[in-house]
């Protein structure tokens, strides 16, 4: 019953739409109509009341409703293309699964070559996270983020899940994938600009963006007098809080005497702020976890019960 719902209001949305932009059209294709604004009328969504930012409009007896704002009440992913002047409609109705279920046991897999970048699909551009699977037995499948998926609105019910070992976030892989998404994406000429190809996922605030990369890049080497550290960025992704991410990096430790110790893989918490009267961001990080080292422990504690109950 919903569907049908949506389909009907978001057809009448789509025409209004094109009424309010109709000053992007060719002359040619252009119709003047006499339409009235109704302020008086009432929008209940599921039962319950809404508030909407523009009136209904009323044309030859048939009420018109602004497509974005209700897609977006009910869920879909409105976008318009001025190149092509199409409006894209994409419906998120499906049942989300859980991020992870206690109850399964997922196979597991360990990152290798993980590549974040921005992706179109069904006209809409969408940050990912895509990596491999480094095994002694060749996997040549590529595994998105599920989180990542999700927020595309790909129906994910009835898919194999993996989990992946460092980061502990379940991955789908695209074989699996391509059994549900409408098309395949594809990369957005959008893409970061950045020597490192990462994307600060979620973030619209070019401001913000440019301070976090500024950071980034000015703290991708680090020396003392015993070690050089240098970090490859991943993927830098928001939180619920507007001022805090969670970054995703390699780590290099290369000794004084030319020798690598190691290649990990980090995360850590950055928070950015402006101070009182300050036209700049500041950055500070904290809570940075090397997740190798995590896993050890974990793996560590499953082959020896006893440590989990030990008190330090």
């Amino acid at each position: 019953m919903k569907v049908k719902q949506i389909g009907r209001i978001l057809g009448f949305g789509a025409l209004l739409a094109s009424v309010f932009t109709a000053g992007a059209y060719a002359e040619d294709v252009l119709k003047r109509v006499e339409a009235y604004l109704r302020p008086d009328f009432n929008v209940v969504l599921d039962g319950k009341p809404i508030k909407m930012e523009n009136d209904p409009l009323v044309y030859e007896g048939s009420s018109y409703l602004p497509v974005k704002e209700l897609g977006n009440l009910l869920g879909a992913n409105i976008t318009f293309k001025d190149d092509t002047k199409t409006i894209y409609i994409n419906s998120r109705l499906y049942k989300e699964q859980p991020v992870q279920d206690p109850n399964i046991d997922y196979q597991e897999i360990k990152m290798r070559d993980p590549l974040s970048n921005i992706y179109v699909y069904l006209g809409s551009e969408y940050p990912a996270l895509i990596i491999g699977n480094d095994t002694a037995i060749r996997d040549s499948n590529k595994y998105w983020r599920l989180s990542d998926v999700k927020r595309m609105g790909i129906d994910v019910t009835g898919l194999t899940f993996v989990k992946e070992k460092l980061t502990q976030q379940l991955y789908v892989s695209e074989s699996e994938l391509k059994k549900k998404w409408r098309q395949a994406p594809t990369v957005s000429y959008n893409r970061p600009r950045n020597s490192y190809n990462y994307i600060v996922a979620g973030e619209v605030d070019n401001e913000k963006i440019e301070a976090i990369q500024k950071y980034i890049k000015d703290t991708s080497s680090i020396r003392t007098t015993t070690v050089t550290l240098s970090t490859k960025p991943i993927i830098v992704d928001t939180t619920s809080d507007t001022n805090i991410y969670q970054y995703m990096f390699w780590q290099n430790a290369q000794l004084t005497d030319g020798k690598y110790v190691n290649n990990r893989l980090m995360t850590t918490r950055l928070r950015i702020y402006k101070g009182y009267n300050e036209d700049f961001y500041t950055i500070n990080s904290d809570n940075q976890l090397d997740l190798q080292s995590e896993l050890d422990d974990r793996e560590r504690k499953k082959n020896n019960p006893q440590d989990a109950t030990t008190t330090p």
